[in-house]
């Protein structure tokens, strides 16, 4: 089937729309992964406080990007959403843990309630993250349009070695940027040298992930050579923004690198998006797909949905940029 302009459009609008949730969510949600490695007490009021300016904006890009696929491509949020129901459901229920835990535990004066509610943010950030990964390499491998003949056989099929490698970069790389992220507002004193460590592990760490990832995304395109050689550029390009991101840290430019991180991430986005193109859910294994033009809503629709998108993704932006020129010091306490 033909792609027409607005179709093509609101591929690419979705693609914006996943890669901000990447670039901005993930320092948050790793500054939330990030916290479960510090010290209790003042280091890890500090994370928490830091996340706490920007996590709603940051989240609006996640329900925007959900909110586009439904509107533009309904065929595929029904089959994304119809197929992985159990995931996304316990995806809701971490997110809403998370920020419940992000709002009460300034609030607790108490150790134990501080460590419990700590945790809560800790395990909600980490197993969010790798519930969107393990979804997005699910979708991108193909693993939705396969037959399957009950619940288990359903939801265990999400779990290739795609989906599952996606799973943890997607972890690897919010800790990483949430420590990147921590790291840049840190003060530089003894207290808190902790944070540098955890940003340097979790940064070995990343690119350990990446490799693995590479691997297993190199294999997939064993037998294609054109999505191998976009792979192969995109794989590239995301390395050079990790070790120039890495080494940048070493020096103490933790602004350079900061950047550098939300660099490689939406390198990453762009690469899988065009990949996929012309399809809005890739092809699994035995050659089933789903195209943009098959999924995509009516032309009045799309062109509405523009309009408003035309309005509230720059008043979304302003706001995040907003939220961050008043909050980016944040030299508060608790």
């Amino acid at each position: 089937m033909e792609i027409s302009i607005l179709e093509a459009v609101w591929f690419a609008l979705t693609g914006v729309l996943l890669g901000a949730f990447t670039a901005t969510g993930g320092f948050d949600f790793g500054a939330g992964i990030a916290l479960g490695f510090l010290k209790p007490g003042r280091q890890r009021d500090f994370a928490a406080r830091s996340i706490t300016p920007f996590w709603d904006a940051n989240q609006v890009w996640l329900i925007t990007a959900g909110g586009a696929l439904f509107a533009a491509f309904p065929r595929a949020y029904s089959e994304v959403l119809s197929t992985m129901y159990t995931p996304v459901m316990l995806l809701l229920a971490l997110l809403v843990l998370r920020v419940v835990g992000i709002e009460f535990y300034p609030f607790e004066s108490g150790k134990k309630w501080r460590a419990f509610w700590g945790g809560v943010i800790f395990a909600s950030s980490l197993l969010s993250a790798v519930l969107i990964g393990v979804a997005l390499g699910a979708i991108y491998g193909g693993a939705l349009l396969k037959p399957y003949g009950g619940f288990w056989e359903g939801f265990l099929r999400l779990f290739t070695p795609l989906s599952v490698c996606s799973g943890i970069l997607y972890a690897a790389f919010f800790a990483a940027y949430g420590a990147a992220f921590l790291r840049l507002r840190a003060p530089e004193t003894a207290e808190f040298s902790r944070v540098p460590r955890v940003a340097g592990i979790s940064h070995a760490v990343l690119m350990l992930a990446f490799i693995a990832y590479a691997a297993a995304l190199f294999f997939k395109f064993r037998e294609d050579s054109q999505p191998m050689a976009m792979a192969a550029a995109g794989i590239a390009a995301a390395y050079i923004c990790l070790s120039a991101s890495a080494r940048f840290a070493r020096r103490r430019k933790n602004g350079a690198a900061f950047a550098l991180d939300a660099l490689f991430a939406l390198v990453l986005v762009a690469v899988h998006c065009a990949s996929a193109y012309p399809n809005i859910i890739p092809p699994s294994p035995d050659g089933r797909a789903m195209g943009i033009a098959e999924a995509a809503s009516s032309p009045t629709t799309l062109a509405i949905m523009l309009a408003v998108a035309g309005i509230g993704v720059p008043l979304a932006l302003a706001y995040n940029i907003y939220a961050w020129m008043v909050f980016r010091s944040g030299k508060g306490e608790y």
